[in-house]
């Protein structure tokens, strides 16, 4: 039976009708309120989100600098362990052959470096400096740019310091990681070792060490509590009435620790890791040197903001790594060798409350424990 299928198919009429010519339909679009409504709430999700993406970014660099401290101390552990346990960056150990040399040259780009004898372990290839200052300077400028130096969170440019006899390497990275002055420091020159004899101590003895100490792990405590380095701003400083930036001092024979050493967090004259602007420290200024060397926080934090609002990666003598706040790696026992005697005037204030720290029996100040 054939169906009749006009009734469902469109008419002459119909077939021919232009749209133009077809019964007008309303189509409604967005008032302009309404798109603003959208635009705002748009705007608001980013807003929202920004912040969160920053956050994890920099969570991402805090992990990053971590694993590149790592990797220095596994060149740090080799080291000491071809070498009968001496510390890497000291002037009596391998920086000792620039004694009374006029200009660096080798693996060392002054004294207290350790970045150039570890990049010579890690084989990272730089070219060592032949004494001119064109050597030293590409040398430098290649160790603190290296990746396997340099902090992801280290955004900073250091520049010269005009210390007689220092190459002038112009303006670059600031120098991401610092070791510890008291550390390195050889005091005694009568011990049994045959490598201590003749040696001269590196500085002063201001920092009251023991008298049987030398730049050896065995001598400094448990290395599990001992900081090896950690992120650094040398030197900065927010206290001379106006922000100090980092520069460097590149001098072959550079005392205090030069472009890579520095006393310690404990320390209220630490010009690496500045703290006098935290809360209760006595100062009051436009800068806050924390953010320097005090650098793995989620956000930089305002200027004078609480204790511990800053952050800082450490990596410790056995290998293992921690972030800690701004006022709870300040801890002198995890800085300093065993047996060091530390006067309270040289201790951040807030740190001596922080950590309850009170001088020994007759005022001798605090003794280090291990």
């Amino acid at each position: 039976m054939r169906t009749d299928r006009s009734q469902y198919s469109p008419s002459p009429a119909d077939q021919h009708r232009s749209p133009r010519n077809r019964p007008w339909q309303r189509t409604r679009g967005f008032t302009l309120i309404e798109l603003l409504v959208v635009i705002s709430i748009i705007s608001l999700l980013i807003s929202l989100l920004l912040p969160s993406l920053a956050s994890a970014r920099r969570a991402a660099q805090r992990v990053a600098c971590l694993g590149t401290m790592r990797g220095v101390s596994q060149a740090q552990s080799s080291y000491t362990s071809d070498n009968d346990g001496w510390i890497p960056g000291s002037p009596q150990t391998t920086g000792l052959y620039l004694r009374g040399a006029p200009a660096a040259y080798g693996p060392a780009v002054q004294r207290w470096d350790f970045m150039g004898p570890l990049a010579e372990i890690m084989g990272l290839g730089i070219p060592q400096g032949d004494g001119s200052p064109d050597s030293i300077i590409r040398r430098f400028n290649e160790l603190r740019s290296s990746p396997a130096f340099l902090c992801r969170s280290n955004r900073f440019l250091s520049t010269y310091y005009p210390s007689p006899g220092a190459p002038n390497a112009g303006t670059g990275r600031m120098v991401s990681m610092n070791t510890v002055r008291a550390q390195l420091t050889l005091f005694s020159t009568t011990g049994t070792d045959p490598r201590a004899q003749g040696m001269v101590n590196a500085s002063t003895n201001s920092d009251n060490l023991p008298s049987t100490y030398g730049p050896v792990v065995n001598r400094l405590g448990i290395p599990a509590n001992k900081i090896f380095c950690a992120d650094g701003a040398r030197y900065s400083s927010s206290t001379s009435g106006e922000e100090v930036q980092p520069d460097y001092d590149l001098a072959p024979e550079a005392g205090f620790g030069g472009a890579f050493c520095d006393s310690g967090g404990w320390a209220n004259f630490s010009k690496s890791w500045d703290r006098s602007r935290a809360p209760g420290n006595g100062y009051i200024g436009r800068y806050d040197a924390r953010i320097w060397g005090f650098r793995h926080a989620n956000s930089d934090p305002p200027v004078g903001a609480a204790a511990n609002a800053f952050k800082i990666n450490l990596i410790f003598h056995d290998g293992h790594g921690e972030t800690q706040g701004d006022l709870d790696s300040t801890n002198p026992h995890q800085w300093l060798p065993q047996g060091t005697i530390v006067g309270l005037s040289n201790v951040w204030r807030d740190t001596r409350l922080r950590f309850n720290l009170s001088p020994g029996p007759g005022g001798a100040g605090i003794r280090i424990g291990p």
